[in-house]
């Protein structure tokens, strides 16, 4: 491998594991240390279902994980009063899962902080910088979405 390419080796899991430290510190300190990035990203997942709710298959789908991991996050989640659970009106075999007043508040900061993250990194370049730093995201992620496929 040239050095190119084991800098830019070097450079993903580095940015990577940043981005996870940073969001990991952030989080612990808004939600009290009382929930996992997991479980703030289940929560997000929620926020974006109509209503802040979403059912319990949805999630696991939109993760791209488990329907039993999801359920046993969501387990963890109505413990703590972030979430409540229900049948599903229509089909009793779906259970709706619905953010309470204070996962909604966990969701909410949880956005600030990847709004307040993305603000600070857009200060750092140029418009051109920007748009090239876009266009090689989007590339990216266009490939890792084909190979996780």
């Amino acid at each position: 491998m040239d050095n190119r390419l084991q800098e830019l080796n070097t450079l993903f899991v580095d940015t990577f594991d940043a981005i996870l430290r940073v969001e990991e510190k952030s989080l612990k300190q808004v939600g009290g240390g009382k929930l996992s990035i997991s479980e703030f990203h289940t929560l997000e997942c929620i926020g974006e279902g109509e209503d802040n709710r979403r059912a319990v298959g949805e999630i696991a789908e939109a993760l791209g994980v488990t329907v039993p991991t999801v359920t046993v996050c969501v387990g963890k989640l109505v413990k703590k009063g972030y979430v409540t659970k229900t049948r599903s009106e229509k089909d009793a075999r779906v259970t709706i899962v619905e953010l309470t007043r204070e996962g909604r508040k966990m969701n909410r900061l949880h956005r600030y902080f990847h709004e307040q993250m993305i603000l600070s990194v857009g200060e750092e370049f140029s418009e051109e910088e920007m748009e090239i730093l876009l266009r090689c995201i989007r590339k990216l992620n266009a490939f890792f979405d084909e190979k996780s496929d």
